[in-house]
């Protein structure tokens, strides 16, 4: 069962010193969040815990209401943390106690529709004087069908798709001037300030 789950964003990529060796590294920042309720079986059918992130100002004088940035729902919830964690109780990097490595869920970066030199690294026609094909593929096409098969490369919507890392190490983690940093071996892929979901 899954023990913590936290909503960190991607901040940048550095290098430190373990073991006299340098290792690249990822810096990623624990969003304030806070559990709004949890799902149960009886009521909703399945188990599980919503979290409310990135809480907006808002003028109370003018009514207005409590808005967040997103909303995360977390399955496979574990005994331990329903009877820790209740309704309306903040979520912070203390959830990672004692914990040495831990599972990223993200959105891939959506690259939009991609030619087939791009998406499977092609190597095209000859690069001679005046040729006019270099980021040309070969002959794609049949005379019957007169269309291009499945098992062919050819162009492609590379959509945001949804991706898992697991295992990834935890080097560090630092609370320092209100803000909470978490630092994981290696690269996480990802756009700069990109919401990651971390569960160990």
């Amino acid at each position: 069962m899954n023990r913590a789950w936290l909503i960190v964003s991607k901040k940048e990529m550095t290098r430190v010193w373990k073991n006299w060796k340098m290792i690249p590294v990822t810096i990623l920042k624990v969003l304030p969040q806070e559990l709004l309720r949890y799902k149960t079986v009886e009521k909703d059918w399945y188990s599980a815990a919503i979290v409310w992130v990135n809480k907006k100002e808002t003028n109370k004088e003018k009514w207005q209401k409590v808005k967040y940035s997103i909303t995360v729902e977390f399955n496979n919830i574990d005994d331990n943390f329903l009877d820790t964690y209740k309704s309306w109780s903040i979520l912070d990097i203390n959830l990672l106690e004692g914990v040495k490595e831990v599972n990223l869920v993200w959105t891939s970066k959506g690259k939009w529709f991609q030619w087939a030199m791009k998406r499977f690294h092609l190597r095209g026609w000859p690069k001679t004087r005046w040729s006019k094909f270099h980021r040309q593929v070969w002959a794609l096409w049949n005379r019957k069908p007169r269309r291009v098969q499945k098992w062919r490369p050819h162009a492609w919507h590379m959509w945001y798709e949804k991706v898992t890392i697991k295992s990834v190490e935890i080097i560090d983690r630092i609370i320092e001037n209100n803000e909470q940093l978490l630092i994981l071996k290696g690269s996480v892929p990802g756009s700069y300030n990109s919401f990651i979901q971390i569960f160990a």
